[in-house]
């Protein structure tokens, strides 16, 4: 499989598109999306989605990929999808309970004086923090190197049909062969990201405080804005997706799909 070596500027513009998708986008995009939104913000479901979201993302890769084709965020689920997805999501389960593992001895003690209903200590607080920059300065990277495979491969075993075995491989070498890209694209991302999410948080704050003196009430009416938030970031998310496996894999829009304008961050 030909892989493409992209230049670095490659990178902002999959965030440009994807934005693009967020103006432009019609019911194939924001439904699927909207669904996976709601989804990810009902609390009890919400550590069940954290596991299950890169079959979500198979969905919407599919949806905004072909978004005639009669595909919904459950898509990524079925015709074989979940068997390709499989690996991808154990990769990304590996990930965290190698995180647990790590970080476990480290927040122990501060968990305990929590549930003792004490503060911690000035030692403990600052042992808390020594010992975590140890794990952290090889977490962070690692769990970067993870959001890029997955990136590719989410799209390579849902759009191109790989085995997920295979859809893993060629991402590894789509992610090394594209390094400054990559590393744009997630600077852009999280620039994006960040953004989003201040301007969502205004209204969640001022709800907050309006009905602070009912806290389920409160829960409730942030609810709406919360899966607003989670959906507007599923498009920018499956949509980045989207377009980083088309430029790396040669791989073009379906025919008489509209074309989505690239705007300026």
């Amino acid at each position: 499989m030909d892989i493409q070596r992209v230049s670095a500027g490659r990178g902002a513009a999959w965030i440009n598109q994807s934005i693009g998708l967020l103006k432009s986008g019609g019911k194939a995009i924001w439904l699927p999306a909207l669904v996976v939104g709601v989804l990810a913000s009902m609390p009890l479901l919400g550590a069940a989605f954290g596991i299950l979201i890169v079959f979500f993302y198979g969905g919407l890769v599919l949806c905004f990929d072909r978004p005639s084709g009669g595909f919904d965020a459950f898509s990524g689920f079925r015709n074989g999808g979940f068997g390709r997805l499989l690996p991808v999501m154990l990769l990304n389960l590996a990930l965290g309970i190698v995180a647990i593992v790590a970080i476990w001895p480290i927040v122990q003690p501060i968990l305990q004086a929590a549930s003792e209903g004490r503060e911690a200590t000035p030692e403990e607080a600052l042992q808390f923090l020594s010992g975590l920059a140890g794990p952290l300065l090889w977490l962070i990277p690692l769990s970067i190197l993870v959001h890029w495979i997955s990136q590719f491969a989410v799209p390579l075993a849902t759009l191109k049909r790989l085995p997920g075995g295979e859809a893993l491989s060629q991402a590894l070498k789509a992610v090394f062969a594209n390094l400054p890209a990559l590393l744009v694209n997630l600077l852009c991302l999280a620039i994006a990201a960040a953004v989003i999410s201040v301007i969502a948080f205004i209204p969640m704050a001022v709800l907050g405080v309006l009905f602070a003196g009912n806290q389920v009430l409160a829960n409730l009416v942030v609810l709406p804005v919360a899966a607003l938030l989670t959906t507007v970031l599923m498009v920018l998310m499956g949509g980045n997706m989207l377009f980083a496996y088309r430029d790396v894999f040669g791989a073009d829009a379906p025919a008489g799909d509209a074309p989505v304008s690239e705007l300026m961050l």
